[in-house]
């Protein structure tokens, strides 16, 4: 009996190095592989149950030889949690930064061909005015520069328009939501949740500490990086190794269950199935993200504000202006509706202003009276189709018409009396009005935050570039730290082949010596059958 149970054990032992020995080819075999934990065996004596005491022979008989105690997988909760944190910084970063950049290359214009230099050359053209109010050549030239620093306006306002509407889409179509970053992301996230509530299902159903939960394990770590990214989470993780997973204290998944996916719909949907008049009422984001259960029914009906983290947050908030001071393509859209509207209003107002007159285009000998409607800078109401002073934007600032018209250049408006008495109608060289919309250039606009309409525009410059610098100060700096956790889990999970040959000769070395044990007690056993023979 003795030499039998010898044989038992020694045949058992070349069972658990053999299989010892496979778990260090397994981690040999991934140790390229993106997410893999290194394993270890442990090993433990294995004693048969039964009385021992301090009998000898009963000890001997308990020895039961050695058993694979578990397959341990090398692991850090806090160093894993913390790294999914960073993760998520960097990927919003990553998308403020994206923005940033396109952002700062709709401004970095040529020299000579940006805004900045077309505000000079209409100063340049009133300049000219004022030394020849008269002059039709003039008038055509400041004609001429405006409908440059309009169109210019219109166009950076198109670009601004479509920056936010590859991200978000334009606020109204589905189609264009359809195909905006913020979509893709969010059917991404949908997905990894679907899967990370699968492999929480696996775990549940597996023995852990074995091969098969340790490999379902790197995968659910693997997916939880990957939501990560999308949005900031927290993760509860559970006995089985199955997690739950919250953002901002919503629960998204829960074991096997998605508790919580996202949904999302065009800021117009939301406005018109809530009783907002948009776009006048709405002031959130062209699009609009809800959490809804397994049926469909909102949990959370905007989720806008709880997505603060991750690509999802980062895309949410980079294109609408809440006056915090972040430079983005909503902020940089309003502040440049502000410098259109000022415009507009500053050289309306003088073009318009009691006691200016114009040119009588009947008889460029003589002045007349101005009208209120005589404006410079105008845009269109698309519910009547005329022009409107109303709600001009960069988007739709124009010349106005008065001036398009072929005797259009005499409504400029250049004679200007402080005391009516003193009207002159030959005074067709009186450029006193002229000179009034010249001063505006070193102006001071309370509109315009107390700063000149050249200025706030440099201004407006300068901000977008030193946001951009920022971004990307705090994107590298980010991304090293992310760099340094990755590397600090390579180190702590990854496989070391040094580590893994030490491990690999030790097993090799006690299958070998099992391998003999079993030879020499089968060699036994031969010897006692034949002499029973």
């Amino acid at each position: 009996m003795n030499l039998l149970s010898s044989l038992n054990i020694s045949a058992g032992a070349l069972t658990v190095n053999e299989k010892a020995i496979s778990v260090v080819s397994h981690n040999v075999s991934n140790m390229n592989t993106e997410g893999y934990h290194k394993q270890r065996v442990n090993l433990q004596a294995r004693n048969i149950a039964g009385q021992i005491g301090n009998n000898p022979y009963n000890q001997v008989r308990a020895n039961g030889g050695v058993k694979i105690a578990n397959v341990m997988r090398y692991n850090d909760d806090y160093l894993n949690n913390y790294y999914r944190e960073q993760l998520s910084l960097k990927s919003e970063l990553e998308q403020q930064l994206g923005n940033l950049d396109e952002l700062a290359g709709i401004f970095d214009d040529l020299e000579g061909t940006g805004i900045d230099s077309a505000l000079s050359k209409f100063y340049e053209a009133v300049n000219n005015l004022q030394e020849y109010p008269a002059s039709s050549t003039a008038r055509t030239n400041f004609i001429e520069t405006t409908k440059t620093l309009t169109g210019l306006m219109n166009e950076k306002s198109v670009q601004l328009s479509k920056l936010t509407g590859e991200a978000l889409g334009d606020g109204s179509s589905e189609d264009a939501l359809a195909n905006s970053k913020i979509y893709v992301q969010y059917r991404e996230l949908n997905n990894a949740l679907d899967e990370l509530a699968a492999v929480n299902k696996a775990l549940q159903t597996t023995q852990t500490g074995t091969l098969t939960a340790n490999n379902l394990l790197d995968r659910r770590d693997l997916i939880l990086s990957d939501i990560a990214q999308f949005v900031d989470i927290n993760v509860v993780e559970k006995e089985n190794g199955s997690v739950y997973v919250y953002t901002s204290d919503q629960a998204l998944v829960k074991g096997s269950v998605v508790t919580g996916k996202l949904d999302i719909e065009t800021a117009k949907h939301y406005c018109d199935t809530h009783g907002i008049i948009y776009p006048d009422d709405w002031k959130g984001e062209n699009a609009v993200i809800s959490i809804v259960d397994s049926e469909g029914s909102k949990i959370v009906d905007n989720a806008n504000d709880l997505i603060t983290g991750g690509a999802l947050g980062g895309l949410l908030h980079s294109a609408t202006d809440y006056n915090n001071g972040t430079t983005n393509a909503g902020t940089v859209q309003n502040s440049l509706n502000k410098l259109a509207n000022t415009l507009a209003q500053v050289f309306n107002d003088l073009n318009t202003r009691s006691n200016a007159y114009c040119i009588d285009a009947s008889n460029t000998n003589h002045l007349k009276a101005t009208n209120d409607t005589n404006w410079i800078f105008a845009c269109y109401d698309a519910s009547t189709g005329t022009e409107t002073t109303n709600g001009i934007t960069a988007a739709n600032i124009k010349v106005s018409d008065n001036l398009l018209t072929n005797d259009g250049i005499w409504n400029i408006s250049c004679a200007y009396f402080d005391d009516p008495s003193h009207y002159d109608i030959n005074a067709v060289g009186n450029a006193q009005n002229v000179v009034a919309m010249l001063a505006t250039r070193g102006e001071k606009q309370s509109a315009l935050n107390g700063q000149s309409i050249e200025d706030y525009y440099s201004s407006l410059l300068g901000k977008i570039a030193s946001a951009g610098d920022s971004a990307k100060s705090l994107y590298d700096t980010q991304t090293d730290v992310v760099e340094s956790l990755q590397n600090q889990l390579d180190s702590a999970y990854g496989v070391d082949l040094n580590e893994e040959l030490v491990d690999l000769v030790k097993y090799q070395t006690a299958y070998a010596a099992a391998a003999r044990v079993f030879t020499t007690v089968n060699n036994c056993l031969d010897t006692l059958i034949s002499l029973g023979r």
